[in-house]
């Protein structure tokens, strides 16, 4: 006889970050912003983090034929999609060489993005068996004893051809990988990329370039992140207009798209996704994931004396998904005519100051109640996860906000500090400002990013006065002291 701790030990919500979730494809819910992804005029994809930019930029990349199922005839046909990550995805370009790069007297970072994604592109159209008279053709030549086609390592040495002095044998080499050029010329990056549009054009096809992780080159200088990141965009709009079939698609944080300042900004405005999720949405993903076992699925349905086809899952109505959602978890954390329902009261936790809502801290929720219930001795109480393990999973979960993306803005630590003791959650602008004085940056640009980045919701109290409060996801992990409920 299956047990209340088998069934516990065998629920299992998964990963919250999509890079180790072996499961992502059945996992995945469809929202309206992921239609539009497909959508080849749309180039920036925005959220914050744990908003699902990971889970996307893998679909596309490694999940390629399931993504084409889920999108249907929305699947951008006639399209080779490149997994790109602005020189993470291959370990040696790693922060010496690009230091090593930036001597050279002609170094821009707007070069470093063409070469970088002029040979990301010959490497996916020589896997296709594309061929050409002009630069593309020279190069394939070059990485034909490179079987894998891992050709960035060699970006290095290519940077050297292009803005520095030429060498004087014909063979280049930089570790396993080597490069022949004739001695009388160089690369040219532009020429190749011309190329490549040529070839994309005549056969009516695109390449895209999907780039995540890039905020993680130059992580901990922040001054050439953005630097880094702003020749992106701006070599993006320079593609825009002459490379048409060559597209970019770029998935950013929001708090560092908000920071990026480039000529023309507001020309690619409208060329942006911003992530969002509604309860109905997060529902549904809390219920696929809790589904993909067949020993939880069967014990639901023996529960709720019904049969359930997991391809269904995501059309099934609120109602629905809200049965199968409380036939595991208690239906109140507090018991009472007037206390929420225990979705709601989870939603209402990780919310940040923008109102945002996202997956990850909802996916945390769930994994540390059920740690928190196996702990637990069983009881009568017929659903596998108690109202109280959710509560006590919240703190948990404010916690790991703190240390997962709190820790982005080590220029606030110290601000974030400060709030460890306070006894409320709302500040005027002038109680922030007695707290800040003596930190940099300074006050009022310290208040201005914590907005930005969601730690703070800004409100209007009376007389206008300007009223900054924490929103709960935060509470607990700043080590706020409050009376009452979590």
């Amino acid at each position: 006889m299956v047990t209340k701790d088998d069934l516990l030990t065998e629920l299992d919500f998964g990963s919250v970050n999509a890079e180790s979730e072996e499961e992502l494809a059945k996992r995945f819910v469809r929202t309206h912003s992921f239609n539009d992804i497909s959508d080849g005029k749309k180039l920036i994809i925005l959220g914050p983090k744990g908003s699902g930019k990971s889970a996307i930029f893998r679909l596309f990349t490694d999940y390629t034929d399931e993504t084409r199922r889920i999108l249907g005839d929305g699947f951008p046909e006639n399209t080779h999609i490149i997994k790109a990550t602005g020189g993470n995805d291959v370990r040696s370009i790693d922060t010496r060489s690009l230091k090593e790069m930036m001597k050279q007297d002609d170094f821009s970072y707007e070069r470093f993005w063409r070469i970088y994604i002029g040979l990301k592109t010959a490497s996916r159209l020589g896997e296709e068996g594309y061929d050409s008279e002009g630069e593309l053709g020279d190069v394939l030549r070059a990485f034909d004893e490179q079987p894998d086609w891992r050709i960035i390592p060699a970006l290095k040495t290519v940077w050297e051809k292009v803005v520095g002095d030429p060498p004087s044998q014909g063979k280049v080499s930089y570790r396993n990988f080597s490069i022949e050029f004739s001695n009388d010329r160089s690369l040219d990056i532009s020429r190749l990329l011309e190329d490549e549009q040529r070839i994309l054009e005549e056969k009516g096809e695109s390449v895209w370039l999907m780039l995540d992780r890039i905020d993680e080159l130059r992580s901990k200088n922040l001054d050439e992140r953005k630097e880094l990141l702003e020749a992106l965009f701006r070599v993006q709009l320079n593609f825009m207009g002459r490379f048409e079939n060559i597209r970019l698609k770029i998935l950013l944080r929001t708090d560092i798209w908000s920071d990026l300042n480039f000529t023309n900004k507001s020309h690619i405005w409208d060329k942006r996704i911003e992530l969002e999720w509604n309860d109905t949405q997060l529902l549904r993903l809390i219920n696929k994931r809790m589904l993909q076992s067949d020993l939880i699925r069967k014990g639901i349905e023996e529960s709720l004396s019904t049969s359930i086809d997991l391809s269904d899952v995501e059309q099934f109505d609120k109602e629905t998904q809200e049965e199968l959602f409380y036939s595991v978890f208690e239906d109140q954390v507090y018991s009472g005519p007037r206390e929420a329902d225990l979705f709601d009261w989870m939603t209402k936790r990780i919310r940040d100051g923008h109102g945002g809502k996202y997956p990850r801290e909802l996916i945390s929720f769930c994994n540390e109640a059920r740690k928190i219930q196996l702990r637990k001795e069983s009881d009568s109480e017929d659903r596998l996860i108690a109202g109280l393990s959710v509560r006590d999973a919240y703190e948990k979960v404010s916690q790991q906000r703190r240390e997962t993306y709190l820790t982005e803005f080590p220029e606030l630590d110290e601000h974030f500090d400060r709030f460890d003791g306070k006894t409320q959650a709302e500040f005027t602008h002038d109680d922030l400002v007695l707290m800040f004085e003596d930190l940099e940056p300074k006050p009022a640009d310290a208040i201005k990013r914590m907005v930005d980045i969601g730690f703070f919701e800004e409100k209007r109290g009376e007389d206008e006065q300007r009223i900054y409060e924490i929103p709960r996801l935060y509470r607990d992990g700043i080590g706020l002291v409050l009376k009452g409920r979590p």
